[in-house]
């Protein structure tokens, strides 16, 4: 963990608060951090799309074992 003070706009910060129904500010920074890298993630990945070549059997897939 790393502590760090920063300033912060209150009136965002509450009203945050309530959106995500989290109760610190620190509970609202990891969330927000998460959700952050989290669509990064995502869109990392969706700029594969059309890049990748995969050969897959989707029959042979669903079949159960």
């Amino acid at each position: 963990m790393k502590r760090t003070n920063v300033v912060l706009d209150e009136k965002k910060v509450k009203e945050a608060k309530r959106a995500f129904d989290v109760q610190t500010t620190k509970e609202l920074l990891d969330l927000a951090l998460t959700e952050l890298l989290r669509m990064h993630k995502r869109k990392n990945i969706l700029s594969l799309k059309g890049k990748l070549k995969l050969d897959l059997d989707l029959d042979k897939s669903r079949q159960t074992k």
